[in-house]
């Protein structure tokens, strides 16, 4: 099984050093292909990382937003198996036999648990409830992955969501009863939009978009009251 990892980038030079030092040694022992995605606004040297590794291809996508650059990346990939990165996001060292195996029960998509990058009592309980399904459970920080035939009948990611795309998309994979799991072996996330806002903050605002979301509310206005609650770029 050939796993294709998709990567969205916008200005995250530092970030792929780190990621991609991992996953370029990883594809040397596993069928793996690993896409960058790059926003058509990045300013910074990127690209220029990205050649450094030989496992890697860039490319540059036509618009700008998560949406729109992962299902770019989709469409160059030749994989059996599309897996979603943000780049800030340290993938498991097992993870290529966690989702073989996945898979091989008869899955059809799937995300993982997750730990943050540094240890806090507060965010270890966030940690906690991604080891469980719900209706918070699947977000594009743990990694969505799929196979290519769902995805592609899915019809990708939908471009109108500026945001909240990837629960969108775990919302329809729920809808249409679709098989799935969520493996154990924790993904790392950036724990970065804490470092400025408190554990309170950032989670009230979390839950009062999600809320927002599922009352039907636009993706623009949810992204502009993301962005003007958390001050930080999505």
């Amino acid at each position: 099984m050939i796993i294709s990892i998709i990567i969205p980038v916008y200005n995250e030079q530092e970030n792929l050093v780190k990621s991609l030092s991992f996953l370029n040694e990883q594809a040397n022992k596993f069928p793996i292909e690993i896409i960058i995605s790059n926003s058509p606004e990045t300013t910074d040297l990127s690209k220029d990382v990205c050649n450094n590794f030989d496992k890697v291809t860039f490319f540059d996508s036509n618009k700008k937003g998560r949406a729109v650059q992962m299902n770019y990346g989709a469409s160059k990939a030749k994989g059996d198996l599309l897996m979603f990165l943000h780049a800030d996001t340290a993938l498991p060292e097992d993870f290529y036999n966690q989702v073989k195996a996945a898979v091989k029960k008869g899955n059809k998509a799937g995300f993982f648990a997750y730990r943050f990058d540094r240890e806090s009592f507060l965010l270890n309980i966030n940690s906690r409830l991604t080891t469980r399904d719900g209706i918070f459970a699947g977000a594009g920080d743990q990694c969505q992955f799929f196979t290519k035939e769902v995805f592609e009948d899915l019809g990708g990611y939908n471009e109108d969501y500026c945001i909240m795309e990837d629960f969108e998309m775990i919302d329809r994979i729920r809808k249409q009863n679709i098989a799935y799991q969520i493996i154990q072996s924790k993904a790392t996330v950036s724990a970065r939009k804490y470092n400025g806002n408190s554990w309170l903050k950032v989670n009230a605002i979390n839950g009062y978009v999600f809320l927002q979301y599922k009352l039907g509310v636009h993706p623009t206005k949810l992204r502009k009251a993301y962005k003007n609650l958390l001050r930080e770029s999505v």
